[in-house]
């Protein structure tokens, strides 16, 4: 069954439900809001940090299909702008008229406090997202007032008064993707909590701003199909699972049902990367969880793909600047705290 409530009826559910409790004792400004259960399963957690940045983390499942409609804003006044940025790591949404967004990919959306919004979002799929929230005058002094370092398109968003308007939907890539696994599984409480969301949440600005500089400057790829996506996904899967012995191109091409010169400028526009760049990171990060654990170094350069680890420990070097020993004797004395 799909649910449709107007804004009235939303703010009024949350009103009545009010079920919010302290997420961190040390901390004041960060809280976990229960959804109504009648609605879904599953919380928000908001986050109030001192640089002026709201983190929105979201883990939660609706019942129903849900679809929120919002009023437009006063006409007189001027409505309160934010800007949201929005790393979507699962589920589907869908903005507006044939807007979707996927799994996996990020957005920044201007917008109002109220004003016209429309929102669907579907049944049954977990929904795990981290959003950043911040004023127009926050980012600004975060980029200095050097707003001629944004794409043509995110300065119109930031300096206009127009609302509701949304960025291209983009890829989170590999590094956007470690960043906000750190937000997610942050170890620290109170005022070091504070110190390290602040400084995760302008590091994804920066890698938010950095994919879209580089995306400004490209020129168009080719058209890729909904299929043709969802086989570069697949394409991306087999690399991770066969990470000690990956397929060659043109194998990786044929099991996915791609020609090479699709699979090869269509992952680059789906993942901001290319096949073996996203494989030679995937591998440098295995590798580093492996030398926490205190593997051999042997018997990792062998499980990430290495045909020696004199070849591994180049590739980590250069990764790094710093040897596997050298980062796994440092990570031996993180944990024993000495």
């Amino acid at each position: 069954m799909a649910i449709a409530l107007s804004e009235v009826s939303w703010d009024e559910l949350w009103t009545d439900w009010d079920r919010a409790y302290r997420a961190d004792a040390m901390d004041e400004d960060d809280w976990i809001i229960e959804y109504p259960p009648q609605l879904a399963q599953g919380y928000k957690r908001n986050i109030k940090l001192r640089n002026g940045i709201t983190l929105t983390l979201h883990n939660y499942r609706f019942h129903d299909d849900l679809t929120v409609i919002t009023t437009q804003p006063e006409a007189t006044g001027e409505p309160y702008r934010e800007l949201e940025f929005v790393f979507n790591l699962s589920s589907t949404n869908r903005y507006w008229e044939g807007d979707y967004v996927t799994g996996g990919q990020h957005y920044l959306i201007a917008h109002a406090s109220l004003g016209g919004f429309y929102c669907q979002e579907f049944a049954k799929e977990p929904k795990l997202a981290v959003d950043i929230h911040l004023e127009p005058a926050v980012f600004k002094s975060i980029v200095s007032n050097s707003l001629n370092i944004l794409p043509p398109d995110l300065r119109r968003m930031v300096e206009s008064d127009d609302c509701n308007s949304v960025s291209r939907f983009q890829t989170i890539t590999p590094a956007m993707q470690l960043v906000l696994a750190q937000i997610l599984s942050c170890p620290y409480q109170g005022v070091l909590k504070q110190m390290y969301l602040e400084s995760k949440s302008v590091e994804l600005l920066v890698l938010f701003l950095s994919q879209a500089q580089i995306n400004s400057e490209t020129p168009p790829g080719i058209r890729l199909q909904p299929d043709d996506i969802d086989r570069i996904h697949e394409a991306k899967k087999i690399l991770i699972q066969q990470i000690d012995n990956p397929p060659t191109l043109l194998t990786l091409a044929r099991q996915v049902g791609l020609n090479d010169r699709k699979l090869k400028q269509g992952f680059r526009q789906v993942f901001n990367t290319t096949v073996f760049g996203y494989l030679h990171h995937c591998r440098m990060e295995k590798a580093r969880q492996l030398l926490s654990e205190q593997r051999s170094i042997s018997a990792i350069a062998t499980a990430v793909g290495y045909a020696s680890p004199t070849a591994f420990n180049a590739a980590f070097r250069r990764k790094f600047g710093t040897s596997p020993k050298a980062y796994q004797l440092a990570s031996r004395h993180s944990i024993s705290g000495n």
